[in-house]
């Protein structure tokens, strides 16, 4: 009985590996982080591999030895739609579930994600509030948190400007390499 069961669970798995199936779900996808020359040089060489891409401006800060990104809310909004901003469900086991909306962000405000519930971030004429513990993609890649802010304060926030490209292909784009000559790399799952 126990030979039978070992003999199904061999010839289901050597069904997945020979039908090019998984169990787990593939990148499709991936986000580059940098200069936005280094950026646009990455796309310009994707473009013939890539189906879709988009490009948004981001700023980075550091306290306490921690980056922080900033995104806008309409960012935010892009990366909500292809379903790459996540809530950690569950620490331990690293479950994530897609959230598929924000809190408004009014003129003046700020909404902060980071993994340790910390009101400690302060910044002039912006009122923060902790909304938990989301990420981009499958993890903290480039930043430790980050903040979303309503489009109206962007200018009134310091930082140094960054360029955010998410790149979408009918392929696993780890197949080829990651060769992408930018600051930082990101697979990721992009659903529609």
């Amino acid at each position: 009985m126990r030979r039978r069961g070992l003999g199904m669970i061999t010839t289901a798995l050597a069904v997945l590996a020979l039908s090019g199936c998984s169990m787990f779900a593939q990148a499709n996808g991936v986000i580059l982080y940098g200069e936005e020359e280094e950026i646009t040089n990455a796309v310009e060489k994707e473009k013939d591999k890539a189906t879709e891409e988009e490009q948004h401006e981001i700023k980075i800060f550091t306290e306490d030895n921690r980056q922080i990104m900033i995104l806008t809310e309409d960012t935010a909004q892009s990366l909500i739609k292809k379903k790459l901003i996540k809530e950690i469900t569950n620490q331990e086991k690293a479950t994530t579930k897609a959230i598929s909306s924000l809190p408004k962000v009014l003129k003046g405000e700020a909404l902060l994600f980071t993994k340790e519930k910390s009101h400690e971030l302060e910044l002039e004429n912006v009122n923060i509030s902790y909304e938990g513990n989301l990420i981009i993609g499958d993890g903290r890649t480039y930043a430790d948190k980050f903040l979303i802010v309503n489009r109206a304060d962007w200018d009134s926030f310091d930082g140094t400007k960054k360029t955010m490209a998410i790149l979408q292909y009918d392929k696993d784009p780890s197949a080829n390499g990651l060769r992408y000559e930018v600051e930082k790399t990101q697979l990721v799952r992009i659903q529609d």
